[in-house]
């Protein structure tokens, strides 16, 4: 094995740790809520983080590399402090989106740095493959955000909320 291919191996193994980690994150997330539209959300979401990860083995394993089985030491903790703020906040829906939010835009920020390496670069067809999963990745975030309520809203608005009291 070249020396290419074990730092495009080390590459697709972060991404199928990033993955489980979304895996282990919807997981959680479905069991957490008592709301069917966001169980649904989850469910499908974490389906599509099993086939990100599975695509991405299939490749590590064609390049002779052993794929990543867990995920990252970021990913545990931060389920653990999910588990923890939804101990705190029974369950609260906003606090389960802001969380797959957050996962999301970690996933995005890796396939970023995967996608910027120059063996990545390299090869047309991982690189096509990246991109597809990193736009999936970003579709799943933006249904997330329509779905979470901001609370950094203007003077304006929290104004004209204050007139409908």
């Amino acid at each position: 094995m070249n020396p290419n291919q074990q730092d495009t191996i080390g590459i697709l193994n972060g991404l199928v740790q990033i993955n489980n980690d979304r895996i282990a994150g919807y997981h959680q997330a479905s069991l957490e809520t008592k709301d069917a539209d966001l169980e649904q959300l989850f469910s499908s979401r974490l389906n599509e983080s099993i086939n990100f990860s599975e695509t991405l083995s299939a490749y590590i394993k064609d390049m002779g590399g052993e794929p990543a089985l867990g995920g990252t030491t970021a990913g545990i903790i931060h389920r653990t402090w999910l588990n923890f703020k939804a101990a705190l906040q029974q369950h609260d829906r906003i606090a389960l989106l802001e969380s797959c939010e957050f996962g999301d835009k970690s996933a995005i920020e890796a396939y970023e740095k995967a996608l910027n390496d120059e063996s990545i670069k390299a090869d047309d067809e991982l690189k096509g493959v990246l991109l597809r999963q990193q736009a999936d990745i970003e579709s799943s975030l933006k249904i997330i955000q329509t779905l979470t309520p901001r609370t950094n809203s203007t003077q304006a608005e929290q104004d004209a909320l204050k007139l409908r009291e």
